[in-house]
């Protein structure tokens, strides 16, 4: 059942774990199936060893309907998210350094470069709840609100995309963002970012201009 999506999901997780944004069995994924039912990666198993039968389904209430393999045990996490956000078809949960550094300090990502901009203008913190827990995916739920990227305390990255490629491309972008804000706070001097009136101009040109049209 859904072996197509599930194959899908492995490789993004082969990719995540190869970008070096996870290491190990950490970080999970999912994709959306239908509006009521999601694929994840299952719980501590090497993403290159996935094949699709390990890849459980969830429907929105947190059942598992298909698979027998646990799923992550950030599965609320991804549920809360999806219930929340209807327009959101993927989710990618990342354990990168410099967002990692950011989540140490609770350091918000402002705009630092246009690049940025593609997906937000602002990385929030959410605050801190133990992993797997019901406080910690409503916490990300309450800070998605104002970006779909979310840096989580003491913890890691979660990106929310319309395709598991969006959500991909969108932890790579804001991990390098987080890179070059790092490095340019450890110098001690001034780090200027852009200002909110000129990143939302900027997001709206991108959305408009940047890419192929047909």
């Amino acid at each position: 059942m859904f072996d197509e999506m599930k194959k899908q999901l492995i490789e993004y997780g082969i990719k995540l774990l190869r970008s070096n944004q996870v290491s190990g069995t950490a970080g999970n994924l999912s994709i959306k199936l239908s509006p009521n039912l999601f694929a994840i990666t299952p719980s501590g198993m090497p993403y290159e060893s996935l094949e699709p039968s390990d890849i459980p389904v969830l429907d929105l209430d947190g059942n598992t309907v298909d698979g027998n393999r646990k799923p992550s045990i950030e599965f609320r996490l991804h549920l809360e998210i999806y219930r929340n956000f209807p327009d959101v078809n993927a989710i990618v949960h990342a354990h990168p350094i410099y967002c990692g550094v950011l989540s140490i300090l609770r350091l918000p990502l402002p705009a630092v470069n246009e690049t940025m901009l593609m997906y937000t203008n602002f990385v929030p913190v959410s605050d801190y709840a133990n992993c797997g827990t019901e406080e910690l995916a409503k916490n990300v739920v309450s800070a998605m609100k104002e970006s779909k990227a979310v840096i989580m305390a003491n913890h890691g990255l979660v990106c929310a995309g319309s395709s598991l490629k969006q959500a991909f491309d969108m932890c790579e972008t804001i991990e390098r963002c987080a890179m070059m804000y790092v490095l340019a706070l450890s110098t001690g001097r001034t780090a200027y970012t852009i200002d909110e009136q000129c990143a939302r101009e900027a997001m709206e040109f991108l959305k408009k201009h940047y890419g192929q049209r047909s």
